[in-house]
């Protein structure tokens, strides 16, 4: 094989890295440490106007600030939040009268089955009670238990809506007479307190209907009640409360008392 031939193998001897002279080493460093810009940024020109700013509705002007709500969905994107929708305003008056209406229900449930104020019209209940005043009336507890003897009820007339304060006397079964101004139940007599005036005409004797309650006024002889014959003894649906206190005038306010009230007899077994 002759010299032109031969493949000129590498040589194992690593190559001596050449000296760099002395501008050379200058040049690498600057090189080297030379800061390279990020983006080219061009300076705005003053006479053009931003893209913002020709991209805002006629309404919005120039310096107000916009704000947008947005927030972050799953994926970590922002996702603009659309406000809802307005309600209409019939939807509004609709919402209005749904309320007025549930309120209006309490209140009259209220006073059907829990209590009310009533105003005592007239001299029938002196001296217990005083013609204007407003007695509280409680109505849960008849609806459960039947009047007691000498409670004083709120109750209406045959063919009236109104009602009237008085005084429940004889009870179902029982023979009601008035004689003199004194009362007997059954032959016996019953002391009262609690009447104005004994001075009245005789009842009776007359035997109480089953369910049917005998009521009269503490001032008896000005009094309309059961004595007179348009009224007679009273079904007990038409005995609706208990009257409890005197809520006006401020001055007059108190408790009607239960001392003259006939204990209710002990059920037996």
């Amino acid at each position: 094989m002759d010299d032109k031939t031969r493949t000129r193998l590498p040589s194992a001897r690593p190559r001596r890295k050449p000296v760099a002279t002395e501008p050379d080493q200058k040049l690498w460093k600057e090189a080297l440490f030379e800061e390279i810009p990020i983006s080219a940024q061009p300076e705005p020109d003053p006479e053009s106007k931003p893209d913002a700013l020709e991209e805002l509705p006629p309404t919005v002007q120039a310096g107000e600030i916009v704000e947008e709500i947005i927030e972050v969905g799953e994926a970590g994107e922002g996702v603009e939040r659309v406000p809802p929708p307005k309600k209409r305003g019939y939807r509004e008056l609709l919402e209005w009268v749904l309320v007025f209406a549930a309120v209006a229900a309490l209140v009259i449930l209220a006073l059907r089955y829990v209590a009310e104020p009533i105003h005592v019209d007239g001299h029938s209940m002196q001296d217990t009670l005083g013609p204007g005043e407003y007695v509280l009336v409680t109505k849960y507890e008849y609806l459960r238990e039947n009047p007691l003897r000498f409670d004083v009820v709120s109750c209406k007339y045959p063919n009236q809506n109104k009602a009237f304060v008085k005084r429940v006397i004889g009870l179902p079964g029982e023979t009601v007479e008035l004689k003199d101004g004194e009362l007997y139940i059954n032959g016996q007599y019953i002391e009262q307190d609690f009447t104005l005036r004994k001075e009245c005409d005789d009842y009776g004797p007359v035997t109480v209907p089953a369910d049917h309650y005998v009521v009269m006024g503490d001032n008896r002889l000005v009094s309309v009640d059961s004595r007179d014959p348009d009224v007679g003894p009273l079904p007990r649906g038409k005995i609706e409360g208990h009257v409890r206190r005197v809520i006006f005038p401020l001055g007059a306010m108190r408790a009607i008392e239960d001392k003259h009230r006939v204990p209710r007899p002990e059920e037996t077994e």
